[in-house]
């Protein structure tokens, strides 16, 4: 929760400047009852109209200056509300820009999404009415009760009643709708990921003739959240109506047992009406706070949903060593790695090297844990057990900055982000001018961008999977990094254009290269392969000696040459 406050620690001056404006506001609204029974016991009483006159001046002097406070206090809640969202929003992503995979398999991706978008807003619109109103209240309602005892009658008891009424009214409400409100968050996020899931599948989807049971799934959980919706308000609705009885039956019993007292000269005419000004400012101010309490726990549940993005325990931490030896050498030993909550091992006893100048690939079926070995590399996670060094260092001892930046990953999907190809690849490398962005798209065989300001879709939807690959490359190779790391990121592209980057990447003499691949062509010239069939490696050596004692090298060997004879 003290993460939660945080963001409002440097907006205490305006909110200074709303008490201010709301103590301005609450003083003129408590004047006015007043004004109107002089107005009626003296001046109407009187036939005195210049004292109307100018006790009606004096009103709209007030009125005006209500109006000026109500301005101050909407401009700087406003901007308090806002701006605590804007701040909040911006810790949660830098939070969740530390999550490893351990983390992200707790909690979803659409998951998080809800949590930066619609639980931010529920705080933000919350925040926003607590300044306006639920300060407001309090010191209405203080106020109120202040004037009415001022007012010295025996009418006391009626508003006491219709207290007691409300009050039941709400606890029966609240308890009523309270369960509700975590349940519609928990089905919001079921709505995000579900509409995710199918934008995303939309090209599977129509290939499989799947959209009436893909549409039938979201109207599924877009009608749960349809009657959990109907149901809270629906039943939140039905204190409307109520309320306003109420507060109609306070006035009725106000006028019938003040008329009483006023036929008996007990209170004056004025002070009935002001009476019932009073008690419904006061009334009012009670339901701005019940109203402000039914929507408590819908906040309280979108704050612990917050608080637990940020109360999360990063597992992957950084180091506190900065400094990488050139040309160093990264060495596997005995690693293992087990996804949480799986039974198996991914990865068993890992050992190989990664040496300057020196290619190793790595090839075996799918779910062999290729992936799994490129990603222990940059922390992307972690091993169970074992080590991996750099130079006979943990690297678990390095800082996530100085380790990430000797290392140059191509994930196994080609991700480039909406811009253009120039913002695309300086992502490569910052500082990075035209031409060593026109030499890295050259070396990674790009040649179907005409100018570095072309466009890039989100997600680069308006390229190829081969010219997405490319480049993804390009990016990779546009700095100068100590390991680089390909993750099948060839698959998508032609044999002729897979050897001419091949050829190039040569030019990466001094760092160490490791590719994963499916492809016997793609890494049969490397200096070192090895082959994984589940989560071990079985064998390892050059291509020529790999098919010649490798059984499972042999066969995917023998499954792609006779592939490309029959399309030859």
């Amino acid at each position: 929760m003290r993460k939660l406050v945080a963001p409002m620690k440097n907006k205490i001056p305006q909110i200074l400047f709303i008490f201010l404006f709301l103590l301005i506001q609450v003083y003129c609204d408590l004047t006015l009852p007043q004004y109107t029974a002089d107005i009626v016991n003296i001046g109407i009483q009187n036939t005195n109209f210049q004292f109307i006159i100018d006790t009606g001046l004096i009103m709209l002097l007030m009125v005006a200056i209500s109006a000026f406070a109500t301005v101050g206090v909407s401009y700087f809640s406003s901007r308090v509300s806002s701006g605590y969202a804007k701040d909040l929003r911006k810790i949660i992503y830098n939070k969740v820009l530390k999550f490893s995979n351990h983390e992200l398999n707790d909690i979803s991706r659409s998951s998080l999404i809800t949590r930066t978008t619609n639980d931010v807003n529920q705080i933000q619109g919350v925040l926003g009415f607590m300044f306006t109103t639920l300060i407001f209240a309090p010191l209405l309602g203080i106020g109120s009760i202040i004037k009415v005892f001022e007012l010295q009658t025996n009418l006391s008891w009626i508003i006491l009643v219709n207290f007691i009424v409300i009050i039941v009214l709400l606890v029966v409400v609240m308890v009523r709708v309270i369960p509700y409100f975590k349940i519609m968050q928990e089905i919001m996020d079921s709505i995000n990921k579900t509409a995710r899931e199918i934008l995303i599948g939309i090209p599977v989807i129509k290939a499989f003739v799947r959209q009436d049971f893909e549409e039938k799934k979201f109207q599924k959980v877009n009608k749960e959240f349809y009657d959990v919706n109907i149901h809270v308000f629906q039943t939140m609705l039905i204190l409307l109506p109520l309320i306003t009885l109420m507060m109609n039956l306070m006035v009725v019993f106000i006028l019938y047992f003040g008329a009483y007292d006023a036929i008996s000269n007990g209170i004056l005419t004025g002070d009935i009406i002001a009476f019932i000004q009073y008690a419904t400012l006061l009334v009012s101010s009670f339901l701005m706070i019940g109203g402000f309490f039914i929507m408590l726990p819908r906040i309280l549940v979108s704050g612990r949903r917050i608080s637990e993005v940020l109360n999360t325990e990063i597992t992957i931490t950084s180091g506190e060593l900065t400094e990488i030896s050139k040309n160093p050498t990264i060495e596997f030993r005995n690693v293992s790695y087990r996804y949480p909550g799986s039974e198996k091992e991914t990865l068993k006893d890992i050992n190989f090297s990664l040496k300057p100048g020196k290619t190793t690939a790595i090839i075996g079926g799918t779910g062999s844990g290729k992936s799994t070995i490129l990603n222990l590399i940059p922390r992307l996670q972690d091993p169970s057990s074992g080590e991996i060094l750099i130079d006979g260092v943990n690297i678990k001892n390095f800082s996530l900055e100085s380790l990430r930046d000797k290392i140059s990953f191509t994930p196994q999907k080609a991700i480039l982000f909406q811009g253009d190809v120039k913002s695309n690849m300086k992502i490569g490398k910052n500082d990075a001018d035209d031409d060593e962005i026109r030499k890295a798209l050259d070396l990674a065989q790009v040649d179907f961008v005409d100018n570095l300001g072309e466009e890039v879709a989100q997600g680069g939807s308006n390229f190829s999977g081969g010219q997405k690959q490319r480049l993804s490359i390009a990016r990779a190779i546009i700095d100068h990094h100590e390991f680089y790391l390909f993750d099948d990121c060839f698959s998508a592209l032609d044999m002729n254009t897979e050897r001419k980057i091949k050829e190039n990447l040569k030019g990466l003499k001094d760092s160490s290269i490791l590719i994963v691949s499916q492809r016997i062509s793609t890494i049969m010239d490397a200096d070192e392969i090895l082959v994984i069939d589940d989560g071990e490696i079985i064998d390892r050596g050059t291509h020529d000696r790999l098919v010649e004692s490798c059984e499972i090298y042999q066969e995917i060997a023998n499954i792609q040459i006779d592939y490309m004879e029959a399309i030859s």
